[in-house]
């Protein structure tokens, strides 16, 4: 009788363990992707403080978020040192269909990228990067001090 208990005793206690495990494990994850995420937005943010369109600024963030999109179905079945040579075709793409065509992931449709870049004396870059997988749905966010207007347009002198 008593070797039955010493057994669900240890059942019990390895299975809190694990759930522990478990817990620590998904908490992880989400603390990489809402890292990786801020990497992104501040990534987008910067491209646009030096002047790039929001197309530029939005291929930027996507490539930062690499490690968190997902599985690559574009394409498929290519080993990751040609994924790599992909990404500056990637980011030098002139519209979509053609930067889809070069590279694709499994939660890039799911993400949203919001830039913007303020006005004045001090204008801020501020970016938003968000992105919904089945596990987790989170944003990032990063502002950049924005210095592109002072070099990049007239400003009547």
């Amino acid at each position: 009788m008593r070797r039955a208990q010493a057994t669900v005793e240890t059942l019990i206690a390895v299975l809190a363990i694990l759930m522990m495990f478990f817990a620590a494990y998904r908490y992880s994850r989400m603390l990489a992707a809402r890292t990786l995420l801020d990497h992104a937005a501040a990534r987008a943010a910067r491209a646009k403080a030096v002047g790039f369109n929001d197309f530029m600024c939005e291929k930027s963030a996507r490539v930062a978020m690499i490690p968190v999109a997902g599985a690559r179905t574009w394409p498929a079945g290519i080993d990751d040192v040609d994924e790599v040579s992909r990404i500056p075709m990637y980011l030098s793409a002139d519209d979509w269909p053609l930067a889809r065509g070069i590279l694709d992931y499994e939660f890039w449709p799911s993400t949203y990228i919001n830039v913007r870049s303020g006005q004045g004396l001090a204008p801020v870059a501020e970016s938003a990067v968000g992105i919904w997988t089945p596990d987790y749905e989170m944003t990032g966010r990063a502002a950049v001090e924005s210095h592109f207007p002072h070099y990049m347009f007239d400003q009547g002198r």
